[in-house]
C-alpha cells in the first residue's frame, strides 16, 4: 500500500536527496506547482518522512492514500453506500432465480391463455421459483390440440415458452402407440397422450401402450401421441460357424446390448436371450 504526500517549499525536489540518504524509496513524483511536489512512498515509510522533515523549511502533508488503503478508507467513509450496494447485489441474485416475466412464442402462441393457465396450475406465478421439473408442464402443453412441440427455458428471470403447432395442411391422424411384440415393458415415457401400461408390466403384441385419447377441460379429445417405450423382448436364432461368429451375428441381428446365451445344435449355434426394443411416436 502507498501514501501520497505533498511537499511545499523552496526547491522541494531537494527533499528526495534526504529521503534517499535515509533509504526511503520514492515510488512516484510529479511537480504540481512551482514550489510544490507530489510523491508517493510506502505506507510503512510515511512516519519516517514526517520525522525527517520535522523542523525543516519544508511543509509536508498527506494528500490521500493510494491503492488498497485508499479503497479501504473510502469504504469506511461510505458505509451506507456499501450496505446499499450489498443489498442491491443480493436483490439481483435473488431475482435472477425468480420468474419475473413469461414470454410465449412460436406458431402456437395463440394458445397463450391456455398455456398461462397451465403454468398457474403448475405453481408458476410472479416471483415464484424457476421451474426445475418441466416435463409435466411440457406434457400438458403438448396435450393441446395440434400442438406438436413445446419447450420451457428460464434465463435471467424470464421464462420462455415455445409452442409449435402442426401445419394446417398436414394430415392429422391421432393413433395410439402399440407394442409390436410381446415382452416386458422396461420404460414408458409419455409427453402427450394417456399411458395404458406401466414399467415392469408384461405386454402382448398389439397392446396399446399410449392412447391417443386424453381428457382436457372436462372433455375427451384425440391428440397426436408423443412418447416412447423400451421393451425387453425374447429373441432366438440359429447361426452357423464358430460360437464367437454366431454371437457376433446375433448381436448384429438383435442389438449390441442384448443379453445372449448359446447352445450347440446340429444346425449350428442356437443363440437366445433378451433384447431391448425402442419404439416411439413423433420423437427423434
Amino acid at each position: 500500500m502507498r501514501v501520497r504526500l505533498l511537499i511545499r517549499g523552496i526547491a522541494p525536489e531537494r527533499v528526495f536527496d534526504k529521503l534517499a540518504r535515509a533509504h526511503i524509496p520514492v515510488l512516484a513524483a510529479r511537480r504540481v506547482q512551482k514550489n510544490a511536489v507530489s510523491f508517493a512512498v510506502a505506507a510503512k515509510d510515511c512516519k519516517k518522512v514526517f520525522a525527517i522533515l520535522r523542523g525543516s523549511c519544508y511543509n509536508v502533508e498527506k494528500v490521500h492514500p493510494v491503492g488498497l488503503k485508499r479503497f479501504a478508507e473510502r469504504c469506511r467513509r461510505l458505509p451506507g453506500l456499501l450496505a446499499g450496494g450489498a443489498l442491491a447485489l443480493a436483490a439481483v441474485l435473488f431475482l435472477e432465480t425468480r420468474v419475473l416475466k413469461v414470454e410465449i412464442g412460436g406458431s402456437g402462441a395463440y394458445y397463450e391463455s391456455e398455456v398461462r393457465a397451465i403454468l398457474r396450475e403448475g405453481g408458476i406465478a410472479p416471483l415464484s421459483p424457476a421451474p426445475e421439473q418441466t416435463a409435466l408442464l411440457t406434457s400438458r402443453i403438448l396435450s393441446l390440440p395440434r400442438v406438436s412441440f413445446a419447450s420451457l427455458r428460464f434465463e435471467g428471470g424470464v421464462l420462455t415458452v415455445r409452442v409449435e403447432v402442426s401445419d394446417e395442411e398436414e394430415i392429422f391422424f391421432p393413433v395410439p402407440l402399440k407394442s409390436p411384440k410381446a415382452g416386458v415393458l422396461e420404460e414408458l415415457v409419455v409427453l402427450r397422450g394417456t399411458p395404458c401400461a406401466q414399467a415392469g408390466q408384461r405386454v402382448e403384441a398389439g397392446q396399446t401402450l399410449i392412447s391417443e385419447r386424453v381428457a382436457y377441460g372436462g372433455r375427451e379429445e384425440k391428440v397426436l401421441v408423443v412418447g416412447y417405450a423400451v421393451l425387453l423382448c425374447p429373441v432366438e436364432g440359429v447361426f452357423r460357424g464358430s460360437e464367437e461368429a454366431a454371437f457376433e451375428a446375433a448381436r448384429l441381428a438383435f442389438g449390441g446390448d442384448a443379453e445372449l446365451f448359446s447352445e450347440k445344435t446340429e444346425e449350428g449355434w442356437r443363440i437366445y436371450g433378451t433384447a431391448r426394443m425402442e419404439i416411439s411416436s413423433h420423437m427423434q
